[in-house]
């Protein structure tokens, strides 16, 4: 509301804040009005974390069963060597591996596969925006930051993982707390 010399009103004063807190209050999500130490928002966004993050997953299984991660990675080797004095660029070798018929199927589990991808990160940077505020809060994003952002190695058992992995990894979960961090714990060792 902006200032000027004109007096206002109660009335009008009360019938702004109305309209003022009516469009603040439809940006912020029901799940947010909950009770503070109610994490479920957090938690449902963990469940279709994972849902994206299989679903991608599926698509790789796809991709290696059929053999086309072997077959692009061997034709475009072959294509980049050196053949009768010439050798194709990197960007012709794809090019021609992503024009054989493997290589459209490849490129079509791709995308399909990459819409899950995407799908996982706009959930993830939701539930980042989200405090956690309880034990099954922290645990959550624990989960997804260890299975679904850093990797691999992250998910090794505590016998095989790098030292520096187990140790920030203990870190992460001490930070949980309670009985969530216990049974992350219990998931690596």
């Amino acid at each position: 509301m902006q200032a000027t010399s004109k007096t206002t009103t109660r009335r009008q004063f009360a019938t702004w804040l109305a309209a003022a807190t009516a469009g603040a209050a439809a940006a912020i999500p029901a799940t947010a009005l909950a009770s503070p130490d109610d994490d479920s928002a957090l938690l449902q966004l963990e469940e279709q974390v994972f849902e994206a993050y299989w679903a991608g997953h599926a698509k790789n299984e796809e991709i290696y069963q059929l053999g086309l991660d072997e077959h692009w990675w061997a034709e475009f080797r072959r294509l980049r060597q050196e053949k009768d004095g010439q050798i194709l660029s990197e960007q012709e070798a794809w090019d021609v591996v992503a024009a054989t018929p493997e290589g459209r199927e490849c490129v079509r589990l791709e995308e399909l596969r990459d819409g899950h991808w995407d799908r996982m990160a706009g959930l993830i940077d939701r539930m980042w925006a989200l405090p956690a505020k309880t034990e099954a809060g922290r645990k959550a994003k624990a989960l997804v930051l260890l299975v679904c952002v850093l990797g691999a190695e992250w998910q090794d058992r505590d016998e095989e993982a790098d030292w520096h992995v187990l140790k920030a990894r203990r870190l992460l979960i001490d930070l949980v707390g309670g009985e969530a961090a216990e049974s992350l714990r219990e998931s690596f060792a």
